[in-house]
């Protein structure tokens, strides 16, 4: 058995990858196992000695021995160490005949067991620092649920069908770049690895094997966004002055870029510049689209883009998409208008401002004579002919005041086809139905009671609104 040993486990250590003195480790731990079923103790001793395999049984000397297994005495010790002393303990080598039958009661399951519990341990620790890292291996099948196993050369890993790209084809032994998400044991002691081609940290780790300079820490990788399969947003930077990060990660002729999108089945890159001012960021990240102008409310973090009108569908890209990255890229909430759409909304809110205004003083008496009124507060009433005289009142003070005209579409609360009646019939702005009381509205074709009420109790609501 020795005389073969250490060529036996050569041979295991090759077949299996694992190193030998692990495998050796775990042939100990099926000997020791055995001689305790066998011999009834654990004093036993074993080692590997000039690329032999021996075992020593424990033994304490004593002057009367009671415990064969476990004693021995001073002249029988003595014979195998001259200077033995008692209460000693002494290593007696065994004979081949009795290591021989320890070692019949193991079975090559068990020692095999073993090996295959230090084989996945080995793998465990090889692919756990390889985590977050990109791997080649070969497309081996396709489950019924569509996951597909990948051969990474010692163990398989599972890339699933939610990670894989729209565009990948399982072909049988064809070689394929793969991330490694994550690393685990099941209940088992199994190694389970997770693959993905999906995350941003894929495209990530593509851009630091194709550009040295990221590697080198010459550029930096600011931020990624991405629509696995559609279209990938990636802000660098560098602060070295003579290095372009965007020309960089394109390369020469666009050989570094090109050969990413191939990875990516076609996938589309955009490389912007990062920015620490966010509405240049903002501007790189939709380059070449020109925008005209960018708003933004640093407390919410929210951005107001304005770009051409011919552009807008362009800027917010197909089902919002490309704003949807650009979103994801800065941390920010973006809005995109079109310059139209911009313009309006400035008036509209230069129109409400104006509205405000022109209702301030109306607020103010009303408030005014509330807080004199000595007489003990009654239910509070809607009194339309009372507000609309305020109002009129109002109109009459700033008739000599020249002020801009307010569309009768910006009275608030008031549904779009009462409003239409009203232009319809030539009230056009807010200072065209002032001076009108209840009565005088019923006299408009197609404007009820109700409704005319609704248009004074919006008047009403507006003073109150102003009030607060």
């Amino acid at each position: 058995m020795n005389g073969e040993f250490i060529e036996s486990v050569r041979e295991m250590s090759r077949n299996s990858g694992v190193p030998e003195e692990q495998i050796i480790e775990a042939i100990k731990e099926a000997l020791l196992k055995s001689y305790i079923r066998v011999m009834k103790s654990d004093s036993v001793l074993i080692t590997v000695e000039n690329d032999e395999l021996k075992m020593y049984q424990k033994k304490l000397v004593v002057e009367t021995v009671r415990d064969e297994l476990e004693e021995i005495s001073l002249e029988d010790a003595r014979k195998i160490k001259k200077d033995a002393v008692l209460d000693e303990e002494v290593l007696i080598l065994m004979n081949p005949e009795e290591m021989g039958r320890i070692a019949a009661q193991i079975s090559q399951q068990t020692i095999m067991s073993n090996i295959k519990e230090k084989e996945k341990d080995i793998l465990y620790e090889k692919y756990k620092e390889k985590e977050g890292q990109i791997i080649a291996g070969l497309f081996q099948r396709k489950t019924r649920k569509s996951d597909i196993i990948v051969d990474l050369g010692d163990i398989e890993g599972i890339l699933p069908y939610e990670r894989q790209m729209p565009k990948d084809r399982v072909k049988i032994g064809e070689k394929v770049r793969v991330y490694i998400k994550s690393v685990e044991k099941d209940k088992n002691n199994n190694v389970r690895i997770l693959l993905t081609r999906t995350n941003p940290e894929f495209v990530q780790n593509l851009f630091e094997i194709e550009v040295p300079e990221i590697v080198n820490g010459l550029i930096e990788i600011k931020g990624i966004s991405r629509d696995a399969g559609e279209r990938t947003k990636i802000a660098v930077y560098s602060d070295a002055p003579d290095i372009d990060p965007v020309g960089a990660c394109v390369g020469m002729r666009g050989a570094r870029i090109q050969t990413i999108i191939r990875e990516l089945d076609g996938e589309k890159i955009d490389i912007v510049r990062w920015d620490e001012d966010i509405a240049k960021f903002i501007k790189n990240i939709l380059n070449p689209i020109p925008v005209i102008n960018v708003k933004l409310n640093p407390e919410e973090k929210t951005a107001m883009v304005v770009v051409p009108k011919d552009q807008l569908s362009t800027a917010i890209g197909k089902g919002g998409k490309n704003v949807r990255l650009a979103a994801i890229l800065t941390g920010w909430t973006i809005d995109i208008k079109s310059s139209e759409d911009f313009e309006k909304l400035v008036q509209a809110e230069e129109s409400r401002e104006m509205l405000k205004n022109l209702f301030q003083d109306v607020a103010a008496d009303t408030v005014a004579e509330e807080e004199t009124e000595k007489e003990t507060p009654k239910e509070e009433t809607v009194n339309f002919d009372e507000i609309a005289e305020k109002v009129r009142q109002q109109r009459r003070a700033e008739e000599e005041e020249e002020e801009e005209e307010i569309s009768i579409e910006e009275l608030p609360d008031v549904p779009g086809h009462i409003l239409k009646k009203l232009k319809d019939n030539g009230y056009e702005t807010i200072e065209s139905i002032i001076d009108l009381s209840e009565k005088e509205l019923l006299k408009i074709p197609g404007i009820g009671k109700k409704n005319a009420e609704l248009i004074l109790k919006s008047l009403e609501e507006n003073v109150k609104v102003i009030e607060e």
